[in-house]
């Protein structure tokens, strides 16, 4: 695919940032502690809210509407301003799919230090956000802009729904198949490119994941039998399949075999190219995790690894698990079942080298 990139021989956008992507998400233990300030109002219409970690805000307007409401924005994962723009409105469309929901309506959120970078450089961003909008069928409509130290982008995103066809990441049954509608390692896969490490080839996938919308993955799942729904972004594979357990009061065995992952990372993470964030999300969830004794420590550092751009993880019917997996397959997206949902202490994430469907 064509990756619209930049014409203009930039500063590094990287180059003052601490973290880039979704790795500079605030970590699920601060996080979780930073919002018991927030007060839980009864409302109605609130479908779906704080609770759980979902992924947005879904209000119900009408017996057969519903709107949802997401905000989300980081710092540049990469240099070029184009591509940056690109990945971080993907990245922020993906809450309002990972609801089971069709983007309606955008708005740019947008921190640039204007004393920094030529304005060229603002153009190319928003140029790059616009087109990840417009491949959605969204409209872009506006937005709000600051100077700051470093350079910030997302979109303030509103979808809408069906209120019975919501998917939250609460409704797994026991049984059901998880599937990933990605690979894993895009935190692992940047510093690598930071680094110059990555070849063409392992470049290339890394840029075809983090500007892929997951449209095409919620219009083939929605033809089956799911029950649960997220997307897996900063907080690793670990953390959000952990979300899902907990909230629909199951256990996961997840089968670190069948987790698809970004050409040559597993070796970068050998290496050591493990950002900041995914030792954090190995603190904040390694008290609900067992790990086989096969699954070695760079295998590990993936599964906790900062995604961004990520892909949808669904909580399929077992009978139906390895139709919807062709499918997706069948439609370009490297998507496999990675693991059951069973009965168990809720939240509990046992990691298995290999599968058992026992």
């Amino acid at each position: 695919m064509s990756h619209f990139r930049s014409n203009i021989q930039s500063q590094k956008l990287t180059a003052k940032v601490k973290a880039t992507g979704c790795a500079a998400k605030i970590n699920s233990c601060e996080l979780s502690e930073m919002i018991q300030a927030l007060s839980r109002l009864a409302c109605p219409q609130l479908l779906a809210g704080i609770d759980n970690f979902e992924d947005a805000a879904v209000y119900k307007i009408a017996d057969d509407l519903a709107i949802i409401e997401t905000v989300d924005f980081f710092p540049p994962p990469v240099d070029d301003p184009v591509l940056f723009g690109r990945i971080a409105a993907t990245n922020a469309l993906s809450d309002v799919y990972a609801m089971g929901g069709r983007p309606i309506l955008a708005q740019n959120i947008f921190c640039f230090p204007t004393c920094e970078y030529s304005l060229a450089i603002a153009k190319e961003i928003l140029a790059g956000g616009a087109r990840a909008v417009a491949e959605s069928g969204a409209v872009l409509a506006g937005g709000h802009s600051i100077n700051g130290l470093e350079p910030i982008y997302g979109l303030a995103v509103t979808g809408i729904v069906h209120p019975e066809r919501i998917l939250t990441n609460c409704g797994a049954k026991e049984g059901d198949i998880l599937v990933l509608c990605k690979p894993v390692g895009t935190g692992v896969g940047l510093l690598g490119l930071k680094g110059d490490m990555l070849s063409s080839t392992a470049l290339k996938e890394l840029l075809d994941s983090l500007t892929t919308l997951n449209k095409d993955a919620l219009a083939i799942i929605l033809k089956y039998c799911v029950h649960a729904l997220t997307d897996v972004t900063g907080f690793g594979l670990i953390g959000h399949v952990h979300e899902m357990s907990q909230a629909s009061r199951l256990k996961v065995e997840l089968w670190a075999d069948k987790v698809v992952l970004l050409p040559e990372t597993l070796s970068l993470a050998e290496q050591g190219f493990v950002p900041a964030a995914a030792y954090a999300n190995r603190k904040s969830y390694e008290k609900h995790v067992y790990f086989d004794v096969q699954v070695d420590i760079a295998l590990s550092d993936l599964l906790f690894d900062p995604q961004t751009a990520g892909g949808l993880l669904a909580a399929v019917a077992p009978l139906q698990a390895e139709a919807v997996v062709k499918d997706l397959q069948d439609a370009g997206l490297k998507a496999s079942a990675i693991g059951v949902l069973r009965d168990g202490q809720p939240g509990q994430v046992e990691v298995m080298l290999n599968a058992h469907t026992s």
